[in-house]
């Protein structure tokens, strides 16, 4: 397992539902605040257990969805997931891998987890054969928006809308694309 100052990433599961949803909702709401209508972001807030445990629920064992947490010293202080690309706004091009959720607690960012996990998961995808990487992001997320263009994706779509609570949250798309020959 990968580690950064005694961190570990390791797979999730139903154990970790509360957890999931306690660093979801800290997250969402210190980075999602005046981005995403407040109502929206409440509801996400608040349907975060129930969300984490249908997911852990309706997973079947050979499922392609993976949620992976790292944790410290049995504290768990972020998460990742990933799919296969999905066209929820956009068809992905054929063969591609999504990372749909990057998350860390509040406290955590600027730890080196983030990063941590970025890689744990898209090693993961990439094994797998997945190519291209994708990954959206609220436009108006900088620090989102930095990190993945730090970890040598770039913009593929410069704009779209998802429109959240009848307004529309301008979204944009990372990808990136697998050298044929060795590693990235």
């Amino acid at each position: 397992m990968p580690r950064v100052d005694g961190a570990v990433v390791r797979s999730a599961g139903p154990a970790d539902v509360e957890a999931l949803a306690g660093i979801s909702g800290r997250a969402l709401n210190a980075t999602y605040r005046g981005v995403v209508p407040d109502v929206v972001l409440d509801e996400w807030i608040e349907g975060g257990p129930t969300s984490w445990r249908a997911a852990f629920e309706n997973r079947a064992s050979d499922s392609p969805n993976r949620a992976w947490v790292a944790e410290r010293d049995g504290s768990v202080l972020g998460y990742a997931t990933t799919v296969p690309a999905r066209s929820h706004w956009l068809p992905p091009p054929d063969g591609a891998g999504e990372l749909t959720n990057l998350y860390l607690d509040p406290d955590a960012i600027g730890t080196g987890l983030g990063r941590l996990l970025y890689e744990h998961a898209v090693t993961d995808l990439r094994q797998r054969g997945f190519d291209p990487l994708l990954v959206w992001a609220f436009r108006d997320n900088p620090l989102a928006t930095r990190f993945y263009e730090r970890m040598g994706l770039t913009m593929d779509v410069a704009e779209h809308s998802w429109v959240l609570g009848d307004v529309p949250c301008p979204i944009v798309r990372f990808r990136r694309d697998w050298p044929t020959d060795g590693p990235a």
